[in-house]
């Protein structure tokens, strides 16, 4: 499973609050906001076209304006909201493969890559397969 790097709130568990925003642990789907994460067919399964769960191989390979700003020790461009953390899951190279139940990692660029659903599924399941993983992502941020 490769290791791959999100920054998200925080819920008071220290794991990840699901939620279909680009801080949360999901995907965003709806048309009408006019930000979308993953592209649905007519019937509402998710294309399988390489977008979804934007994920990193590590934190400081993120937008400075993801990057809470409390690590500007650490990161010195860090300039984001203090209530995310930078999570993470896996242990493998950051390269296209399985990363969880139904899940696959799809890279798109060196130091990018989205969670897709490693065959078309409602929108719904792929939503379900990523909360899934809630239990598994931990905070890194050395």
């Amino acid at each position: 499973m490769p290791k791959v790097y999100r920054t998200m709130k925080c819920a008071t568990d220290r794991f990840p609050v699901v939620e279909s925003s680009n801080q949360g642990l999901g995907v965003r789907s709806d048309l009408q906001a006019g930000i979308v994460d993953v592209d649905l067919d007519a019937d509402g399964f998710v294309v399988l076209n390489g977008h979804g769960m934007s994920v990193v191989p590590e934190w400081r390979k993120l937008p400075a304006f993801l990057i809470p700003s409390r690590l500007r020790d650490r990161c010195h461009k860090a300039r984001g909201d203090n209530q995310t953390a930078c999570f993470t899951m896996g242990a493998g190279p950051f390269q296209d493969g399985v990363f969880a139940d139904q899940l696959e990692l799809r890279k798109d660029k060196p130091h990018h890559g989205c969670i897709v659903p490693s065959a078309s599924v409602p929108l719904s399941q792929f939503e379900s397969n990523i909360i899934g993983t809630r239990s598994q992502w931990v905070i890194d941020e050395e």
